[in-house]
């Protein structure tokens, strides 16, 4: 009796650890739209000194093109604010220079732009959510307004070329904050977002490691009285 009731919460708690898993799905790609704000222009140019260039070189500064990865620190966009408004901070109210449309793959030359994703991890979360990138020529991301990296290289965009783990997404929504930098020659951009559902126990499953348990413990008590 002893051995059936290990053996049916052996496999309740097999069933537990497997119960909602599925493969991993993309969660964002080049066809996904989201806020979008182009109107940064040229104001974040020649800013954030680093190694002997910038994080955000001067336009048409190709002969030096400076690669960075990944880059050294966040980068401080305090000459944009006005213009960014609070999209780090609270995403959720975004200023009249964003808006939600498709997501250009190229930009105007020399600017740099600005992208917030929404993602919805469903009522139990995400998990193994990995962020990939190509760009030309630099990129910089966030999510919830943490600082995940950033990259820069000359040459154009490159699926997969850059690539961070987030991990794991509590239940809701989330905001993938993106910063595009450019500075001559030309632009490029490329985006995949993918995770798993979060592992859910299945009410049957749940019953089943019940079971076992008030099994167990019922005979424990019995074989003390």
């Amino acid at each position: 009796m002893k051995k059936t009731l290990w053996a049916g919460l052996a496999v309740g708690v097999m069933m537990l650890g497997t119960a909602g898993i599925t493969s991993a799905t993309t969660i964002i790609d080049n066809s996904t739209s989201g806020y979008y704000n182009s109107s940064i222009g040229k104001t974040l140019d020649s800013t954030n000194p680093a190694m002997g260039t910038f994080l955000f070189p001067g336009a048409g500064s190709t002969p030096t093109d400076p690669i960075f990865n990944p880059v050294p620190f966040e980068p401080d966009l305090s000459s944009a604010s006005a213009i960014l408004g609070d999209w780090l901070t609270d995403p959720t109210n975004l200023n009249t220079n964003w808006s939600f449309s498709p997501i250009p793959r190229s930009w105007a030359v020399n600017d740099e732009t600005a992208i917030v994703y929404i993602i919805n991890a469903g009522t139990n979360g995400l998990v193994n959510v990995v962020a990939q990138f190509g760009v030309d020529n630099g990129i910089f991301a966030w999510l919830d307004g943490t600082f995940l990296n950033g990259w820069l290289a000359p040459g154009g965009a490159v699926p997969n070329e850059y690539q961070t783990n987030i991990g794991s997404l509590s239940a809701g929504s989330h905001y993938l904050q993106i910063l595009r930098e450019d500075h001559g020659g030309g632009t490029g951009y490329d985006i995949k977002v993918t995770g798993d559902a979060a592992p859910v126990p299945e009410p049957a499953t749940m019953l089943l490691v019940g079971t076992g348990i008030a099994g167990l413990i019922a005979a424990r008590r019995k074989k003390k009285a």
